[in-house]
């Protein structure tokens, strides 16, 4: 999860990364009903009906997806401990997160990040390769 500027330094590295070791990727992406799963299974979630936090959800969604983005109704979102806010978009595997004290919500970002892996397309960004691969060698 990027919370603070990306300096070049960074970037070379995201671009070392995905120099070396991009070719050996393989598309493994995880649908979103899948990743909903395994977010229920692991995390003490609680339904959140909360239709704003949803909208924002699906909102973000349809930028990231564009046509291929589910509709409202696809999005589940979650409360975890009263403080952090999880939506997933059940069509694409988008997930949100939003918590006040962002440092409770990145190891949950992280980790929903590395299981829901790269799609075909995330394999073309050598930002996206190299956070996948930094986190995963962590």
């Amino acid at each position: 999860m990027i919370t603070s500027k990306v300096d070049e330094k960074k970037l070379r590295f995201w671009k070392e990364l995905y120099e070396k070791k991009s070719k050996f990727l393989k598309p493994n992406r995880i649908s979103g009903s899948d990743l909903n799963t395994y977010f229920q299974d692991k995390y003490p979630t609680q339904k959140y009906d909360n239709e704003r936090f949803k909208e924002v959800v699906h909102l973000n969604s349809k930028e990231h997806f564009h046509e291929n983005a589910g509709n409202i109704n696809d999005i589940v979102a979650y409360t975890l401990n009263g403080d952090i806010y999880v939506g997933i978009d059940l069509k694409t595997g988008f997930f949100h997160i939003e918590s006040e004290d962002v440092s409770k919500s990145i190891p949950i970002y992280d980790d929903l990040f590395i299981t829901r892996g790269l799609s075909k397309e995330d394999i073309q960004n050598y930002v996206i390769v190299g956070q996948f691969l930094e986190l995963k060698e962590l």
